[in-house]
């Protein structure tokens, strides 16, 4: 199997599970793991991100609707000796259990106008006719799994409606603000940090 390098990891991604890019690495170098927290990674691919997050976290759960990912991920796991991590096949938060510190999340932002140019990699990539769809029904469940002094890292992209993204946040009662953004050639990477209301 093709390897791939991230951050330190070395990683075993299969043809149908996304390979860490820009927006992953925008994501891990733009999020906040406090020492011995809870960490959720929701939509984990390859487990880089949920990976990268266990040198500090003391707990990360990653979730993907793929069970290929997840197999991909717990083997990601073990290459490179990381063990306070766990893999769930998961859609979005239907079997997450719990509160988190952080919750992470590089969602299926592109709309689907797009999604001719990136077939292989559709589910990761397409959130829908906006490429907000994934994103609104994350969001009108993540305060359930957040702690109240908890943050969210989200990517988004120039093409997904960063405003529109915004505002579907606020609806469901969080404060966001711009953390990083990261031009590429027929885009702009945002990172979202997202906190709740107080």
């Amino acid at each position: 199997m093709p390897k791939s390098f991230f951050l330190g990891l070395e990683l075993e991604i299969p043809e149908g599970v996304y390979e860490p890019r820009e927006d992953s690495l925008l994501l891990a170098e733009g999020m906040e793991i406090p020492e011995g927290s809870d960490v959720l990674d929701m939509g984990t691919g390859s487990g880089a991100i949920a990976l990268v997050a266990g040198r500090r976290a003391k707990r990360v759960m990653g979730a993907d609707i793929n069970p290929e990912a997840i197999e991909t991920a717990k083997k990601n796991a073990v290459l490179n000796r990381i063990q306070n991590v766990e893999f769930i096949v998961s859609d979005l938060f239907e079997n997450v259990i719990g509160k988190f510190d952080v919750i992470l999340f590089n969602p299926p932002y592109l709309p689907a106008d797009r999604s001719d140019a990136y077939l292989k990699e559709r589910d990761a990539l397409i959130g829908g006719l906006t490429g907000r769809e994934v994103i609104e029904r994350f969001a009108a469940v993540a305060g359930a799994h957040l702690k109240e002094s908890g943050k969210i890292y989200l990517i988004i992209s120039s093409l997904t409606g960063p405003e529109e993204v915004i505002k579907i946040f606020k609806r469901n009662g969080f404060s966001v603000r711009i953390r990083r953004k990261e031009k590429i050639p027929w885009e702009e990477l945002l990172l979202l940090e997202i906190g709740k209301d107080s």
